[in-house]
């Protein structure tokens, strides 16, 4: 998700998926963007954009990368997984669980390279 919060406390919520499938200004979000900005220049106030990564529980995690929760929570013991905890819970950035899954397939595919 990405944010456009026009001062003060005036929140504009676009889903990431909206910028890949259109990514033009012409697109609904782009014009309410534009517009959101436009009103705050109109005022004279300061409009601050910012991306919020997702985080994935390591349940979330196990179930996108086809694997057990004990071995997510193996991974980010042993350092595999880069993990932030968040008072008793962990939370993996979507980003990081893209890299071990891209890992994961790499390290896969070289096993099998053998046998092709």
């Amino acid at each position: 998700m990405s944010t456009v919060e026009l001062n003060p406390g005036l929140r504009l919520v676009v889903p990431a998926a909206s910028f890949a499938m259109n990514p033009s200004w012409e697109s609904d979000w782009g014009r309410a963007v534009y517009d959101l900005v436009r009103r705050a220049a109109d005022a004279g106030q300061s409009v601050t954009v910012a991306a919020d990564e997702r985080l994935y529980t390591p349940q979330e995690a196990a179930i996108a990368s086809h694997v057990s929760r004990m071995t997510i929570l193996r991974r980010i013991e042993d350092g595999t997984i880069r993990a932030a905890k968040k008072g008793a819970h962990w939370r993996i950035a979507e980003s990081e669980l893209e890299r071990y899954r891209l890992a994961m397939l790499a390290d896969t595919a070289a096993v099998m390279a053998n046998d092709f």
